[in-house]
């Protein structure tokens, strides 16, 4: 089986982001072992904040970088309906990679509260709105819950077109010069 694979750009992109996901969701877990106001609480927070962040940044390059070059064809060709699925499931991995941060940033924009990216102030509502603010935090965390499963599914079903069906849906993405995995 010949693996055509994705772009370097397309390739170095993708893995960048679902690491800084990862990250993401992995300090916003761990936030509640440490005591409200404490400093390791604030920097774990402020950590979720800078990866969310640079999650939006980099979706904006990722989404040129896809629009301009085609997927490369999956060997042999997955049946209609996973095809199907795989494109919905991607289409939502996108819209909520991008809705889940805008969100995030929202939230702070409206709850009036000083943050920062990398440092630099960030603007906030003169007039904070908590009460929106706590709205659109409900709306973030449910997004950024549902944006963790819909990755997990993207794992394994990578794992599964790899492990199972032995086509080159995994190989097609992997970091590096040459696919390791055959």
């Amino acid at each position: 089986m010949s693996a055509v694979r994705y772009a370097p750009w397309m390739r170095r992109l993708h893995w960048a982001i679902a690491w800084f996901i990862v990250f993401a969701l992995v300090l916003i877990e761990i936030k509640g072992w440490f005591p409200r106001g404490s400093t390791a609480r604030t920097a774990v927070k402020w950590g979720h904040m800078q990866f969310g962040i640079a999650v939006l940044l980099l979706m904006v390059p990722r989404l040129l970088v896809r629009l301009c070059e085609a997927a490369p064809p999956i060997t042999p060709e997955p049946a209609h309906w996973q095809a199907l699925l795989a494109r919905l499931v991607h289409l939502a991995l996108y819209l909520l990679a991008f809705a889940v941060p805008l969100l995030g940033v929202s939230m702070m924009f409206v709850a009036g509260k000083p943050w920062t990216l990398l440092g630099l102030p960030l603007p906030v509502l003169a007039t904070p709105n908590p009460d929106l603010a706590h709205a659109i935090e409900g709306i973030h965390e449910t997004a950024g819950n549902v944006l963790m499963w819909l990755a997990i599914a993207h794992v394994a079903a990578a794992l599964f077109h790899h492990f199972v069906q032995r086509d080159d849906t995994l190989l097609r993405m992997l970091p590096g010069k040459r696919n390791r995995f055959r």
